[in-house]
């Protein structure tokens, strides 16, 4: 997914490429081709992110089934945080700016967005993981579970940085 913008690039067609050579055109056009790449990379942390909350659904239909039900409350806290990062990562803002909007999101922000959903992924693996290692029957399920939830809210944490970076302001 490192080269989204590349591909993108290299799938114009013979009009786009023509249209390149209009004045104003082609810094528009790298503009929304930069934003398509940002939203390709989002849809994928999503994605994986989504992966990740179905298997932990499987994983509180298991400990129902064992008649297991102390972990059910701290996982499905941890499951409704995962959707909640999955949320923001999938509806993200993706760095359009109108005209006469009040923030003005330039090149070198688009830039800086798409970087940033690039170092997202390792983490987003690294949540979806963890997720499938979890077992019904594990002795450190608890444990496993809370750092877990840890690893969510450091996801959740660096999506604020994200925001940050097109608002200039936190969350």
């Amino acid at each position: 997914m490192n080269d989204v913008p590349e591909r993108i690039g290299q799938s114009k067609n013979w009009l786009e490429r023509a249209a390149e050579n209009l004045p104003g055109y082609r810094g528009y056009k790298e503009r929304e081709l930069r934003r398509e790449a940002d939203k390709l990379q989002r849809d994928f942390i999503a994605e994986r992110l989504e992966a990740a909350r179905r298997q932990m659904e499987e994983l509180e239909l298991a400990l129902s089934r064992m008649g297991n039900l102390e972990l059910l409350g701290q996982i499905d806290a941890t499951a409704r945080k995962l959707r909640t990062v999955f949320d923001r990562f999938r509806y993200a803002d993706y760095g359009y700016a109108g005209m006469f909007d009040a923030v003005k999101v330039d090149q070198e922000i688009l830039e800086r967005l798409y970087e940033y959903d690039v170092q997202q992924q390792a983490q987003a693996r690294s949540v979806q993981e963890l997720v499938g290692v979890l077992q019904a029957d594990s002795p450190s399920l608890r444990s496993d579970v809370a750092l877990l939830d840890e690893r969510i809210e450091v996801l959740d944490e660096a999506f604020a940085e994200r925001e940050h970076l097109i608002t200039g302001i936190g969350r």
